[in-house]
């Protein structure tokens, strides 16, 4: 049996010391309950999998997975990697596409104790060396059709020593042929339950993506509480989502909550609204979970939509990452006859914490009210004392059942050390977000900091950007900022003032927005460089975004969908 003592020394340099930790609300009963030891894919699919083994756990176009198949999938996935020397707290990296072999994967390094850790598959090559190397991740596994990033940057790779490859494997272990050699039986590998379940990756928002740790005791109770107060999941419910599985959205609610709940999962490969729809009528699913973006660009063809198909089988929409407006909630209503649920939640925070779908009535605009056993305080930026005058904005402070726990904090000069002693405050989660309550309790968004952008579901940071376009030899400055969209939500735009002997044309642009296809994810690519003379600065050097905003409304046209 593993000892916690023993797991702690192994990564007790990769995580900060506990007095900076957020407070983790985790029942006590609940937690008392757990064994001393456990397995968190044993909690989650095992003990399902033994009561519903014929019953379906992923439905995948034509495809169809019992909770018996996926679980001796799993295990002979675990074998597998045990073969290969991976140990509890090890950490083994997935990048994939919403199919199958993600959730067996998912599953599978879950059964041996190591740590999952999620790369998005839309992260540029500079991206997924970051995080493959700040995670120390040894084994790497994913599918072909992603493998050119990986390919790019092997060569600077410190510690990854396989990669396992779904298809095509070009010279890597097959996947395939793993799955052939291993063993339908596995015992999963119990660790203490106070163990890191988990490493999830941030999509960058100020900078290189940030790693999570969480917790087991808190994974659970988010899984149980998001299950049962905002699904409502059954064993009779479908849940599904084109959200990528190895993100947190989209990892939360494919690769582990609906399991625990004996849900089946359509995994749905990518969101262009006919597919979905057609998904939805093919796998008969009952909760629908997408991004604010998805929605807003389903309204237009929404009439066609539900004539084509019949989606009469879902009682709940649910979302989050940005505000969806309170016109789309409602055109959505008129058409469907059921509101979307509006909700929020955070890689730093696992998944949901505040749902509209937990309120006694959802109030479009408003992103709800509190999971049970989530703690939020409106509380004042200057001085952090408490607000309670309604309708009075304040920054969000949210204690929930995980929370900001960086990984390998003391890199690069302790960083996010650094960081998270702003990320966290009096015990309790700081995004940076401003809020209020209403006279009856539920929150309403009030505000971002202004260099944070909201793009098609995506936190987007305008100094990552900024630095990244400072970087091309044609670049004497840089100034990005986020447009209002329709759609989207807001479009990125980016100016540029170019060194002398460079000359303001298409050529010029073109090399640009080429290096920075090569250096950052194609969802932080902005839609659009100006070329101009100066940007507005204060006279201590910082940029005057609100300013340049006023400037990109003028000069910046949203264009498409």
């Amino acid at each position: 049996m593993v000892s916690l003592k023993d797991l702690e020394k192994k990564i007790e340099k990769y995580l900060p010391p506990k007095e900076l930790w957020p407070e983790f609300k985790i029942p006590k009963d609940f937690y008392e309950s757990l064994p001393q030891n456990l397995n968190l894919a044993e909690e989650i699919l095992e003990k399902t999998a033994e009561k519903r083994k014929h019953k379906v756990a992923i439905y995948f176009e034509d495809q169809k997975y019992t909770y018996r198949e996926l679980s001796e999938l799993s295990n002979k996935l675990a074998s597998a990697l045990t073969e290969l020397g991976v140990k509890p707290l090890d950490r083994v990296a997935i990048r994939f596409s919403n199919i199958p072999e993600a959730v067996i994967s998912n599953f599978g390094i879950l059964k041996t104790g190591a740590l999952p850790v999620t790369l998005h598959p839309r992260w540029s090559k500079k991206e997924v060396l970051h995080v493959l190397n700040d995670s120390g991740a040894k084994l790497l596994i994913t599918e072909k059709d992603l493998l050119k990033e990986v390919n790019e940057v092997k060569s600077e790779l410190k510690y990854l020593q396989n990669v396992i490859v779904v298809g095509d494997g070009e010279g890597y272990l097959s996947f395939g042929e793993l799955i052939k050699k291993g063993s339908r039986k596995f015992e999963p590998v119990e660790v203490p339950k106070d163990s890191p379940g988990v490493l999830l990756y941030t999509s960058g928002t100020t900078g290189p993506p940030k790693g999570v740790v969480h917790f087991i005791p808190g994974i659970l109770t988010v899984v149980r509480n998001v299950g049962n107060y905002v699904w409502k999941l059954t064993d009779e419910d479908v849940f599904g989502s084109a959200a990528p599985i190895t993100f947190a959205l989209g990892y939360g609610g494919l690769a582990l909550i609906p399991y625990y709940f004996g849900s089946a999962v359509s995994l749905m490969r990518q969101p262009a609204p006919d597919y979905v729809f057609s998904m939805i009528e093919k796998h008969g699913v009952t909760v629908m979970s997408m991004a604010p973006t998805w929605y807003r660009k389903t309204l237009p063809v929404l009439d066609k939509l539900l004539q084509k198909y019949d989606t009469s089988t879902v009682r709940l929409f649910t979302g989050g990452g940005e505000a969806f407006g309170a016109d789309a909630i409602k055109a959505w209503y008129e058409k469907t006859g059921k509101m979307i649920a509006e909700g929020f939640g955070a890689t730093e925070l696992f998944y949901i914490s505040i749902s509209n779908a937990v309120a006694p009535k959802p109030k479009p605009g408003s992103i709800g009210m509190p999971v049970p056993g989530v703690e939020v305080n409106i509380v004042d930026p200057e001085n952090f004392q408490p607000i309670t005058e309604p309708r009075k904005e304040g920054l969000m402070l949210i204690k929930a059942p995980c929370g900001t726990v960086y990984w390998n904090p003391y890199a690069e000069d302790n960083k996010l050390l650094k960081k998270m002693k702003k990320d966290v405050l009096m015990k309790s989660v700081a995004l940076g977000d401003l809020a209020y309550k209403d006279e009856e309790g539920y929150i309403w968004f009030a505000g971002k900091g202004e260099d944070i952008i909201k793009s098609s579901g995506y936190r987007i940071g305008a100094d990552e950007i900024e630095v990244t376009l400072m970087g091309h030899p044609a670049v004497d400055d840089a100034g990005v900022v986020g447009v209002p969209h329709p759609v989207r939500g807001e479009d990125v735009v980016a100016f540029v003032v170019l060194k002398k002997g460079y000359e303001a044309s298409e050529k010029t642009k073109k090399e640009i927005y080429e290096y920075l296809q090569a250096n950052l994810a194609k969802y932080k690519l902005p839609r659009e460089i100006f070329f101009v003379e100066s940007l507005p600065r204060h006279l201590t050097g910082k940029l005057l975004r609100r300013e340049l905003k006023e400037i990109a409304k003028k000069m910046y046209t949203p264009k498409g969908d």
